[in-house]
Order: structure tokens, then sequence, then C-alpha cells
């Protein structure tokens, strides 16, 4: 019994092992994560942009803007003179606060009458949002003690676009865009490896189909599968939720599509160079999960160390979440989310290509 036990032992334990392409899964894989997502797992917050409305512009103003900065916390890199200037910052999320220092500010510090220094944080990112009023409210507390100026920090603290800091509206559209990577990448890239096992695919090749065709052909029905889960999840969000999209739903389902295209073509050029489908279901779940944890919604992306925020560049799920929270929580249109649109564009051209040339190496 043990010998016929140790034989089929051997025989699936060689067997698993026998593609070089599942040990480096099984493996490599793994430990690349470890490597980089470990590096990424940063939960306080540093070098966060503000704005800084500074109407007092005395000695005493300015001292509190160079104790902010030096906290390590927050960098003051814009100083604009109104509050219309400065939700064009939150919405183009160039900073992630607002601080406004108001008239008399160290006249009324020093009388110890409540002057207020007001605090606009971005709500969409609820964590972020509470971190940040901690921060400052401990940095303003302190520098007025160190000044003999006040026992209490005088600040008024508000969110906008979530002034109750609800994480549903933050995390709600993160899922929404989380469960389209699963859909979009373990549908598709098991498509084309499947012809591979059952034989079709050397059919497929003496057709005078072009490998844009066929790409096309097997990208198109998945992404109206996508766009139907979208519309369902959304809907699900609205009733279940309350969430509404306070900006274009045109400029929400180009972006759905857009995504749904770079997600497809990367699910294809998996199933391209797989030559089983537990290959190429292994190989888009370690993809999955380095797209989710360097996308920002878990951890600040600008906390990372350099060399992963440059790698976060290349991930469509960032750019697509900066869309969802710009469309749905703050009702921003192209002017402010151009540039995420056009680097979502950008890189599901480039993924189709690749699936595209790489089909039609492996077909030749």
């Amino acid at each position: 019994m043990f010998s016929r036990f140790r034989q089929l032992f051997l025989k699936e334990f060689l067997e698993l092992f026998r593609d070089p392409r599942m040990r480096v899964l099984t493996f490599v894989f793994p430990a690349l994560q470890i490597i980089i997502l470990a590096q990424a797992f940063v939960l306080e917050l540093r070098n966060v942009d503000l704005a800084v409305i500074d109407h007092d512009n005395s000695v005493l103003s300015r001292e509190l803007v160079a104790e902010i900065s030096a906290s390590g916390h927050f960098n003051a890199k814009f100083f604009i003179e109104n509050d219309s200037a400065a939700e064009k910052l939150l919405d183009s999320e160039a900073v992630r606060a607002i601080i406004e220092i108001p008239a008399g500010f160290a006249g009324s510090s020093s009388r110890e009458s409540g002057g207020q220094v007001a605090l606009y944080t971005d709500g969409t990112a609820t964590n972020d949002a509470g971190l940040i009023q901690a921060y400052f409210a401990n940095i303003v507390s302190g520098f007025l003690q160190k000044k003999n100026l006040s026992e209490s920090a005088p600040i008024a603290a508000r969110s906008w676009f979530n002034a109750n800091l609800e994480s549903r509206f933050y995390f709600v559209p993160g899922l929404i865009a989380i469960q389209l990577v699963v859909v979009s990448f373990l549908l598709a890239s098991i498509a084309i490896v499947k012809e591979k096992e059952i034989g079709t695919i050397e059919q497929l090749m003496v057709t005078p189909i072009t490998s844009a065709e066929f790409i096309l052909g097997k990208t198109l029905p998945y992404m109206a599968i996508g766009y139907i889960a979208a519309t369902i999840m959304l809907l699900v969000s609205f009733w279940f939720y309350g969430i509404v999209v306070k900006g274009s739903w045109l400029i929400l389902y180009l972006s759905v599509g857009v995504f749904l295209a770079g997600n497809l073509g990367g699910a294809l050029l998996i199933s391209v160079v797989s030559t089983t489908q537990q290959q190429a279901l292994l190989t888009s779940f370690f993809f999955m999960l380095p797209l989710v944890m360097l996308s920002g919604l878990l951890f600040p992306i600008r906390n990372m160390p350099e060399i992963i925020q440059y790698l976060t560049l290349a991930n469509p799920l960032r750019w697509f979440l900066q869309i969802l929270n710009g469309v749905i929580s703050r009702g921003c249109g192209l002017e402010e989310l151009w540039f995420p649109v056009l680097v979502q564009i950008l890189l599901a051209a480039v993924f189709i290509s690749i699936a595209i040339r790489s089909f039609h190496k492996a077909s030749d």
C-alpha cells in the first residue's frame, strides 16, 4: 500500500513541476510579491500635499505653515487666494487637504479668543481624511502650546464630498472596480488556452481570420459581460447604499469600457502564453493581488517607496479608481479627469496590442 501511495505521490509531484512556468508561478512569483507588496503596506501618512489659504499673512501664520511642513506628515505645495481654486485642486487630486488661516489669526490666538484654522479634507478617502485631521490637530495644538498661546487647537475641520466620512462612499466604488477586475481577468484568461486544450485552435488558424480579428472576437463578448456586471453592481449600490453618481454617466460608462479593454488585453496575453487553464488561472490570481494592493484603494500610493510608485503607473486599477471617485463622489468632468482617462486609454491600447502581437507570434 505504501509503495503504491509513494508512486502516486511522486507522479503527481513531478507532473506539477514538469512545466518550468509552473515552477516560476509557484516559487518565484510569491517571493516577488513579498518583496514588492511588503514595501507598499504603509498605513501612516507622510508628505500629504496641502494647499494653503493664508488670509492673515502674519509671522505667526507663516511659522504655523512651516511647522506643519516640518512635521513630515504634510507638504505645503500650493499657496492660493480663494476656495474656488482650492476646490479645483481637490477635484484633480493635486492636493489631499486645504488649510485656511483666517485674517487676524495672530491677534485672536494671543488673546486665546478662538481664532480658528480651517482644515478641508478630501472626504472620498475616508481613512486618509481621518488621519489627516488627527495629525493636523496634534501639530497645531503643539505649535500653539509651544508659543504659549492656547491650550487647545482652534481648528474647524470639514470634509468635502463626504461630510460625515462615511466609508461606503469610498469602498463601494472600490469594490465595483475590484469585481470588474475579477470578472474580466478570470473569464478572459482562459479564453484562448481553452481553445488549445480542446484542440479547436488549429481549426481557427486555418481560417482567413487575422490575429486582430481573433483577439477582438475573444474580447468583445467579455466586455459585454463586464458592462452588464458593472450595471448590476451600480444598481445594487444605489438601492442598498444610496450611492449617487454626481458626475457624467457618459464619462463613467466610457471609462468602464476602457478599463475592461485594458484588463481583457492583459488577460488574453496571459491566455496566449499559458498552456493549460490551471496555469492561466493561477497566473491571473498572482497578478490580481498586486493590482489591488498597488491601486491606492487600501494603502496611499504617495507613501510607497518611489520605485513602487513608478510601478503603479502601469496599474489600470489605480487610474480607474481615480475616475470612479471623481465621477461618483465629486461630480468631476473631463477637465479634472483628463489625465487618468488618457492613461487608461494608453494602457488599454498597449495591452491589446501586445496580446495581438503575442498571439500572432504563437500562431506562426
